[in-house]
Parts: structure tokens; C-alpha cells; sequence
């Protein structure tokens, strides 16, 4: 479908370690129930129309990485976010119970699903449970705020994996998946703050090649009353024009005029259920 696949380099260096440990056969499985997931992921993506950069296989699971500006639309957010675990589980079930008639030793595939299945549906960030517990917190809170807690759950579930690591490896000398696990994923909640920003960025900076490479672009001028919800606007932004909208109250008297820059921001900061007098 024309997705590059990419694999974490510390993915490859654990694989070589894990292989001359004798534990080739199980790499490979797990590979396989990562790709799947993220698979789905993707699917689902194209599904909805949202557009996927590549799909990047991580020492932890893997990550679809979403070209278009999805924390617009929280919804689409849980739906992408759930395909992965869905389908994770879906397969955990079949192929237990499809084992016996297959004679083939599919416990570890079966395993490896389960686990995958349930802890991304944990509710923190970079998991999938994080993204949908984000979608269902932003109206409230904000996307911002909502990020920052759910990055913060991630932080806190990575440490309780290193802490349990460590007393494996101290009581067993059993622990070292725990701790290579927690260590990567408090690393990954704390970049996914920064990810939104990020992504915001990177709208505005693809405007900004195309008004510098053309040296002019056009815009799209839209007319609204105060109460209409910035969601709305949204839907009219486009890649190749700025945005921007001139708010009337009740009695068509203007109020002001607000750009696509500061709209984003607002929904941003104040969530899915903001109108555009909340953004004045």
C-alpha cells in the first residue's frame, strides 16, 4: 500500500541478543503478533481516511505513525487506537482454540497476543488505552492537559515495571525483560508529550514550505457566529490555503477575526466542545 516499514535499531540489537540465546524461533513470533497489530492499526487508518507515514516495529510493540492531524477528531483517535488490541486479542482467541486441531504448539503465539492485547489497552500514553483514555478526557480537560496525564500514567506504569525488574533480578535474576520494557516505555511517555506540539508544528510548517516554494497561497475566508463550534471550522482547513474566519454575534455585527493558527490552538488548550467565542 505504498507504508515503508521501518525497525527500531535497538529492536534489531535485542533480536541478535535474544538469537544467540537460543530464542530465534520466539523473536520471530513476536514479530509477527506486532506486525498484525499494527496492521490493523493501519487499516483501520486507511478506513477512515487518515493517511499513515510508516509503520515503525519498536523493542516494546510497534507504532503506526499518523500523517494527519487526528487530535482534531477524538473520536477517530479511539477507533484507530482500539483496532490494535482488538485484533491482538481476536487472534490470542482463535488460535487457542484452534490449537488442537492444527497440532501445532501455538501456546507462545497465543501468549504473545494476550499480553499484547492487554497491556496496550492500559489507560496511558504511548499505549493504545492512553490515546483512547486522552479522546475521552480532552472534551473535559483539553488536549494539552490530557496529554500530560496520560504521559504521566505511562512514566508511572514504566517505573512499577522497573521496580518489579529489579526485584526480579534481585530475588531470581529473572527480571531483565521488566526493566528494558519499563526503561523504553517511561522514554517513550515522555516524548508523547511532546508529540502533539509536534504534529501541530508539522501542519504548520508543511503551509509554510508551500507559501515559500509558491510565495503565495491562497485563502479560504469562512463567516460564523459565535457559537459555532471550532470542530466545524476545522473540517474546512485545507493543506494547500490558510483559513480564516470572520465571527459574528446573533445580530451579524462582527466580533473579530480569528485565523486557522489560533483556532487550533484553542482546541488545543480548551477541547472538542469549544466555540469560537471561547477562542476571542
Amino acid at each position: 500500500m505504498g507504508i515503508p516499514i521501518r525497525v527500531n535499531p535497538l529492536f534489531l540489537l535485542l533480536a541478535i541478543l535474544y538469537s544467540c540465546l537460543g530464542l530465534g524461533r520466539e523473536i520471530i513470533i513476536i514479530l509477527a503478533a506486532v506486525f498484525l497489530h499494527e496492521i490493523a492499526h493501519t487499516l483501520v487508518a486507511l478506513m477512515l481516511g487518515i493517511k499513515v507515514a510508516e509503520i515503525e516495529i519498536l523493542p516494546f510493540g510497534g507504532q503506526a505513525q499518523i500523517e494527519d492531524f487526528t487530535a482534531l477528531d477524538p473520536s477517530k483517535e479511539i477507533y484507530l487506537a482500539l483496532a490494535g488490541p482488538a485484533v491482538s486479542l481476536l487472534l490470542a482467541g482463535l488460535f487457542y482454540f484452534l490449537q488442537p486441531y492444527l497440532n501445532l504448539d501455538l501456546q507462545f503465539f497465543v501468549n504473545i497476543n494476550l499480553v499484547l492485547g492487554l497491556f496496550n489497552l492500559l489507560p496511558a500514553l504511548p499505549l493504545d488505552g492512553g490515546r483512547v483514555f486522552r479522546a475521552l478526557i480532552s472534551p473535559l480537560l483539553g488536549f494539552k492537559r490530557s496529554t500530560k496525564i496520560a504521559a504521566f500514567l505511562g512514566q508511572f506504569i514504566a517505573l512499577l515495571l522497573l521496580a518489579y525488574g529489579f526485584y526480579l533480578s534481585y530475588t531470581r535474576l529473572t527480571g531483565a525483560n521488566y526493566i528494558v520494557i519499563g526503561i523504553l516505555l517511561f522514554w517513550a511517555a515522555r516524548r508523547e508529550g511532546k508529540l502533539l506540539l509536534y504534529s501541530f508544528m508539522r501542519y504548520l510548517l508543511h503551509k509554510k514550505a508551500e507559501l515559500a516554494r509558491k510565495g503565495f497561497l491562497s485563502c479560504n475566508q469562512l463567516v460564523a457566529y459565535t457559537y459555532t463550534p471550532v470542530k466545524e471550522i476545522l473540517n474546512a482547513t485545507g493543506p494547500s490555503y490558510y483559513l480564516v474566519v470572520v465571527v459574528l454575534d446573533e445580530d451579524h455585527h462582527p466580533r473579530g477575526m480569528i485565523s486557522e493558527v489560533e483556532l487550533i490552538e484553542c482546541f488545543l488548550e480548551k477541547g472538542p466542545r469549544v466555540s469560537l467565542e471561547d477562542c476571542q
